[in-house]
C-alpha cells in the first residue's frame, strides 16, 4: 500500500493510503473512457474515480467534443453538398433532454431517409468537413404500416456543428442558398450543392409521352435561387408553377428538355442510384430513336 504525507493547515503531517488502483484508473481515463466507465470497469464508484484523478492533478475531459477538423467552415464541395440536403431533407434542432435531476441542452443535426446510398454520400460529407462520424441507424417501419417506407437516420449531436449550421437559414418554409455558394464561381461547388438539393426533393417523372426531373418548395424563393444556380451551370428548365391542390401553395419547375437533363446528368446527378439510373436509362432510348430514325 502506497502512503501519502499530506500537511494540514495547522502544521500536522497526516498519513493517506493510496488506491493500489491509481495506475489502472489513470490508463484507462488517459485510453479514452469516461470517467464513469471507468468505475463500471473497475467495480468502483464514479465518486471515487473522481476523487482519484483530482489528488493524480489529472484535468478531467470536457463533456463537450470538438471538431477535429478546424478548417471546417472552407466552402469544400463536401461543405455544398451538406447545405444542399439542409435545404432539403436535413432538420437541425435545438431540444432539451432530461437525466434524473440534470436538464441538458441538445444540439441535434438529423437526416431521415430511405434510401442508403443517399444516407452514405451525407455521412461521407460530414466525415470530410468536420472529421467526425455520424450515428447510423436503421428502422423498419413498414411493420408498423405497409405503406410507409423503412429509412435510414443519420444524427450528429455536436454542439460545434449545430452553431455553424445554424448561422445560416434552413427549414422548410424559409430556407435559402447560403451566401457564398450563390456568389460562388466554382463550378463544382455549385453542383455539390445542387446534388445534395436534388437527392432530397428531386423526382424523376415518367409519363406516356413525357421525362422530366422536377422540385417542389412551398419556399418560393429558395426555389427560385435553386433556378439561378442551374442557369449558371448552362441548365435550362421550365417557368415557376404553382400547385394549389394543397393548403399551402406548392411552387415547382422541372428540367425537361433533353440537352438539359444530359447536361444534369453529367455535371449534378444524383448519388440515388435508382434516380440516377431512370435518367440514364431515358437518355439510352432518346439516343436508339435518333439513330432508328436517322437509319
Amino acid at each position: 500500500m502506497v502512503i501519502k504525507l499530506i500537511t494540514r493547515s495547522d502544521g500536522f503531517k497526516q498519513k493517506y493510503n493510496l488506491s493500489p488502483l491509481r495506475p489502472k484508473i489513470k490508463e484507462l481515463y488517459h485510453q479514452g473512457l469516461s470517467s464513469r466507465k471507468v468505475g463500471e470497469k473497475l467495480n468502483i464508484s464514479h465518486v471515487r474515480v473522481l476523487k482519484i484523478l483530482e489528488n493524480e492533478n489529472i484535468k478531467r475531459r470536457t463533456i463537450i467534443k470538438t471538431i477535429t477538423n478546424k478548417n471546417f467552415k472552407k466552402l469544400t464541395k463536401h461543405r455544398a453538398y451538406i447545405f444542399g440536403v439542409m435545404c432539403g431533407d436535413g432538420c437541425i434542432h435545438l431540444g432539451k433532454g432530461r437525466k434524473k435531476n440534470w436538464e441538458y441542452q441538445i444540439y441535434n443535426i438529423n437526416l431521415s431517409v430511405k434510401d442508403k446510398d443517399f444516407i452514405d454520400k451525407f455521412v461521407n460529407s460530414i466525415k470530410k468537413t468536420y472529421g467526425i462520424v455520424p450515428l447510423l441507424y436503421y428502422k423498419e417501419r413498414n411493420k408498423i404500416n405497409p405503406k410507409w417506407s423503412n429509412i435510414w437516420i443519420a444524427k450528429i449531436s455536436r454542439k460545434e456543428v449545430y452553431n455553424d449550421l445554424s448561422n445560416y437559414q434552413f427549414g422548410t418554409k424559409n430556407w435559402r442558398v447560403p451566401i457564398e455558394v450563390i456568389n460562388s464561381s466554382n463550378d463544382n461547388i455549385i453542383s455539390s450543392f445542387l446534388k445534395g438539393y436534388y437527392d432530397s426533393e428531386g423526382s424523376v417523372l415518367i409519363g406516356p409521352r413525357s421525362f422530366s426531373i422536377s422540385i417542389h418548395s412551398i419556399n418560393y424563393s429558395g426555389l427560385n435561387e435553386v433556378k439561378l444556380l442551374l442557369k449558371k451551370l448552362g441548365i435550362n428548365s421550365s417557368k415557376m408553377m404553382t400547385d394549389k391542390r394543397y393548403f399551402n401553395h406548392v411552387f415547382h419547375f422541372a428540367i425537361c428538355n433533353k440537352n438539359d437533363i444530359k447536361t444534369f446528368l453529367n455535371k449534378v446527378g444524383f448519388s440515388i442510384k435508382r434516380k440516377y439510373k431512370k435518367i440514364k436509362v431515358y437518355l439510352n432510348e432518346q439516343q436508339h430513336k435518333t439513330l432508328g430514325n436517322s437509319a
